[in-house]
């Protein structure tokens, strides 16, 4: 970026941030509040948290003296642990955080496919049980939506990552982009009663934060951006569909008091499209984060194409 300030910022994604020992799914893939407390601990020690204001002067060369080592915090999805947990660790301390809530699962109570698939994992020791009732009803729907054999799907799609097994892999992007749009959603519904709950409504409500307590957050200083509406793969959507999201997902914003002047986006999969960044362009916005492995380097990066680190690239406590 021309005018852009020199140096790096290590931008850390969270997601589920809670007690897990006495949470109801202590096998949820995210922070332990105490790890949580300690991570945040070897952050104010080494570097200086963002706010606002700062990460925008920062962005376009404004600040004029801007610190060596400088950290932001993301926290993906909505999730209630965002407001009991995460806010109150922030507000003393004095840090801002900066929160991506997508508002279909607030407005309209329900439960996110991606969430659905983390809580049925959640639920079972071991992926053996999900991947069979998967594969039974490839078997049986194969011919009304036009699906491959199982072993395509699974020669194609398990593979481990750096944090999941090539079970656990082979499941969630089956789910996220391997089945077609209506299958998987289908299937995702139908696993989800099975393994988790018949109640979407009331996990939902228990799930997620609220406008009142995102509007208590914003008025205490913490950052709210754009995560879409509905959550869905951005670079997949058809033009009419991308925008309709996009729209729908800054009334979002402006029903929690966010100005749609300097508002920042943050990818669902950190999945992007070049048409999707004329968008946000076009609406004002001046910062987007994906989930690229990498500190962000204002002077080289894109503002709209910000990589971020997991917080378990970082230690979690102070050596």
């Amino acid at each position: 970026m021309s005018g852009a300030a020199s140096g790096q910022i290590d931008i850390v994604m969270y997601h589920y941030v809670r007690d897990l020992k006495r949470s109801r799914y202590p096998e949820i893939k995210g922070r332990d509040l105490e790890s949580f407390h300690g991570q945040l601990d070897y952050i104010q020690q080494n570097y200086h948290v963002l706010n606002h204001s700062e990460l925008l002067g920062w962005l376009d060369g404004s600040w004029q003296d801007p610190p060596r080592k400088a950290a932001l915090l993301t926290f993906d999805d909505g999730y209630m642990d965002h407001y009991l947990n995460v806010f109150p660790a922030l507000h003393v301390r004095g840090l801002t955080g900066f929160f991506f809530p997508p508002g279909g699962s607030v407005v309209e109570g329900k439960v996110l496919d991606v969430n659905k698939v983390h809580f049925m994992l959640a639920s079972e020791p071991e992926p053996g049980p999900i991947i069979e009732a998967m594969r039974a009803w490839v078997g049986t729907h194969q011919e009304a939506f036009g699906l491959k054999p199982w072993e395509t799907y699974q020669q194609a799609f398990a593979k481990a990552s750096r944090f999941d097994t090539a079970e656990v892999i082979l499941i969630k992007r089956l789910l996220q982009v391997g089945l077609p749009e209506a299958a998987r959603r289908l299937l995702t519904a139908e696993l989800f009663t099975r393994f988790v709950t018949a109640d979407e409504a009331a996990f939902s409500a228990e799930l997620y934060m609220g406008l009142d307590q995102m509007r208590l957050m914003h008025r205490c200083g913490m950052v709210f951006g754009c995560h879409g509406y509905a959550h869905d793969w951005m670079n997949q959507l058809a033009l009419k569909s991308l925008k309709q999201d996009l729209d729908l997902g800054l009334d979002f914003l402006a029903q929690i008091g966010i100005s749609q002047q300097s508002w920042i986006m943050c990818y669902p999969y950190g999945a992007w499209s070049e048409t999707l960044l004329g968008l946000l362009r076009a609406r004002g916005c001046v910062a987007g984060f994906t989930t690229e492995v990498a500190s962000a380097d204002p002077s080289c990066h894109d503002a709209l194409l910000l990589p971020r680190l997991d917080t378990n690239d970082l230690p979690l406590s102070v050596s």
